[in-house]
């Protein structure tokens, strides 16, 4: 007698499986991006939590639709796409930490290249529009470097690259005279 209800009873609990939202996995994927905006998702992995963002809606149109089937495949690819978007975060998160932490040091290391050399603690002195260059650049990179600090502590660290290249780059030029000069008398 059971053999002829299996069947039965089987098909029913798929029919009452499928009567409900997978309110479980919307749950699940709710978490993961939650998780991956806690990450810092939208700045270093922005393509990724767009995708978890959009596969979630999805699930919505798909409950609406009372499509389960598709609302559960749905739920699922949001959730997964949430966990990749916060793994993605956090390692161009940690990249561009190093990468600012790296850009901080240089920067600094040139200021106080440039500060020895105006002093005149090192090589022959320098013209007047070489001079002024550089104290212009060192100026400009001493507060940017303050800047950077600032935002590496506030954990701003793309942000804070972006800005401080540029000066970092400025100063460079503006010892580049300094140090090519060194080069030729050194080849002598």
């Amino acid at each position: 007698m059971l053999w002829r209800f299996g069947p039965l009873a089987l098909l029913t609990c798929l029919t009452v499986g499928c009567s409900n939202p997978p309110t479980k996995e919307h749950d699940q994927a709710e978490a993961a991006l939650s998780a991956a905006r806690a990450a810092d998702a939208s700045t270093y992995a922005a393509d990724e939590l767009q995708g978890a963002q959009a596969a979630l809606d999805k699930y919505d149109q798909a409950v609406q639709q009372r499509d389960y089937r598709q609302a559960l495949s749905d739920a699922i690819d949001a959730r997964d796409r949430g966990f990749e978007a916060a793994r993605q975060a956090s390692a161009q998160r940690a990249a561009a930490r190093t990468q600012f932490q790296t850009a901080i040091a240089d920067v600094d290391t040139m200021i106080k290249a440039a500060q020895t050399r105006l002093a005149g603690g090192s090589g022959p002195r320098l013209g007047a529009v070489a001079t002024d260059r550089l104290r212009s650049a060192t100026r400009a990179a001493t507060t940017a470097l303050q800047e950077a600090r600032t935002r590496f502590d506030q954990q701003q660290y793309r942000d804070g690259l972006v800005r401080l290249q540029p000066i970092a780059e400025e100063l460079r030029k503006a010892s580049a005279p300094l140090d090519s000069g060194r080069r030729g008398r050194g080849g002598r």
